[in-house]
């Protein structure tokens, strides 16, 4: 099967989960992960989806599907054990130009989910076309033992380093080369120990006195929280 990478940017965008079983809360927690305000069909649910609508934090209807349903998501994902509801559904959404994955089914997709691997603001994403899911899966597992926790936070920090940076000198073309020093750089080493004062003290090196000892003192604070040791 062929396919287009791509992100979809689905933050506070309402998405429609068919299916209350396991399937279906896997669904709803990547959907979750990426910002989206989640409505799930079904007449029954898993203790955790159950959890989830008692608090509110998604939409539940404890229904049969009916194609009016889909009217208005950006995105719509079937995960029932029935294939002539889940073909119903992927028919309502394809009938409305809306992106559709049914789980098992890619004869009735219009978009494949990969196998996922998320820290924090890093996501990578795994696809083989649907001919070996065992083998996206093993790649997953590879690639969390390659990309451990500490890319969240890494990641973070940089983040935050770039827009400050960026606020005091934008445009300039100096920038560039100063973010590859940072991804060059011990930093993440240090970020994975959670060594706040050799965090510092690899920013001093890069940066020299670009951002102040004050400034990146708190940006450091603000990505390594919950990681010092």
């Amino acid at each position: 099967m062929k396919t287009y990478p791509i992100f979809a940017i689905i933050e506070n965008k309402p998405c429609l989960v068919v299916g209350g079983g396991a399937v279906g809360a896997r669904k709803v927690a990547d959907l979750m992960a990426a910002g989206a305000l989640v409505t799930v069909v079904s007449r029954t649910l898993t203790p955790e989806l159950a959890a989830l609508a008692g608090r509110g934090e998604i939409r539940y209807l404890p229904e049969d599907f009916t194609e009016g349903m889909v009217e208005g998501m950006a995105l719509v994902m079937a995960a029932t054990d029935d294939p002539e509801v889940n073909a119903a559904v992927s028919a309502a959404a394809q009938a409305r130009a809306i992106w559709v994955n049914v789980a098992d089914e890619p004869q009735h997709c219009t978009f494949i989910v990969p196998a996922q691997v998320r820290r924090g603001e890093l996501t990578l994403a795994i696809s083989t076309g649907g001919a070996s899911p065992a083998l996206a899966s093993q790649l997953r597992q590879e690639l969390q033992q390659r990309f451990g926790p500490e890319y969240g936070p890494y990641l973070d920090l940089l983040q935050r380093v770039r827009t400050r940076l960026l606020t005091e000198r934008r445009a300039h073309p100096g920038n560039g080369p100063l973010f590859h020093r940072l991804v060059q750089s011990p930093l993440k080493e240090a970020v994975a120990q959670g060594d706040r004062a050799r965090v510092l003290k690899v920013l001093h090196e890069v940066l020299g006195s670009l951002l102040s000892t004050p400034v990146l003192g708190e940006l450091v604070s603000q990505a390594l929280k919950g990681t010092e040791g």
